[in-house]
């Protein structure tokens, strides 16, 4: 896909968004922007947060996770968003 063509089709989705869509749109575009800074995130967690975070990447491994498309799914349904 050529790159007018990518702006012209995210172009009309965000025009076609609700406001909840739009929302989120704009936590993923921002949050996607903010990571590309050359600060390591890592470095500025506390050590609880770094023990916590290492916790639940165990338990990842372990399979006790949620697929993310089921967490998306309940979240969905449970505040009644579209996509």
């Amino acid at each position: 896909m050529k790159e007018a063509t990518l702006k012209v089709d995210l172009l009309d989705k965000i025009e076609h968004a609700d406001f909840n869509q739009l929302k989120e749109i704009y936590g993923l575009v921002t949050n996607y922007f903010n990571s590309n800074e050359s600060i390591e995130e890592w470095d500025t967690l506390t050590e609880p947060q770094k023990k916590l975070i290492s916790k639940g990447l165990e338990q990842a491994d372990a399979g006790l996770g949620t697929p993310l498309k089921e967490v998306n799914k309940r979240l969905r349904e449970k505040y009644g968003l579209n996509g």
